[in-house]
């Protein structure tokens, strides 16, 4: 509550005494997309076993990195994404992709070595809610 006190012919109000508490930082994560017919398009990629996983990245850097190692069609770009956005993107659109895969090296993919950077959708949501 603020008190309010008189000072010099006025009155001013003086601070509360309880403080707000910290906000949180928020990270940041990296997409490719496009805008689509239906909007907005993420890249996701096939695994292989009737699965499809979303491509994430955790710095602008590397998913730059990736765009331009691969010949992408279209308006596809970089974009910045906030944890709750993508939150609100695995459980939503694209709540039928089962799978993640963050900061993948365009190399790995076509050996196949994904599979360290591979993670469950739930857990990446689990991640990003922390």
């Amino acid at each position: 509550m603020t008190e309010v006190t008189e000072k010099d012919r006025g009155y001013r109000a003086a601070p509360d005494e309880v403080r707000s508490p910290a906000l949180r930082p928020v990270l940041l994560h990296y997409a490719i997309a496009r805008q689509g017919e239906d909007g907005l398009r993420l890249l996701h990629i096939p695994l292989g076993f009737d699965e499809e996983a979303l491509v994430v990245f955790t710095s602008s850097k590397a998913a730059e990195r990736y765009f331009l190692s691969n010949v992408f069609s279209g308006a596809w770009y970089t974009r910045e994404c906030s944890g709750g956005e993508l939150v609100s993107l695995l459980l939503g659109p694209y709540e039928g992709i089962e799978w993640v895969l963050l900061d993948p090296l365009s190399d790995c993919l076509s050996a196949g070595g994904i599979a360290t950077n591979l993670m469950r959708r739930e857990r990446f949501v689990d991640h990003l809610l922390g």
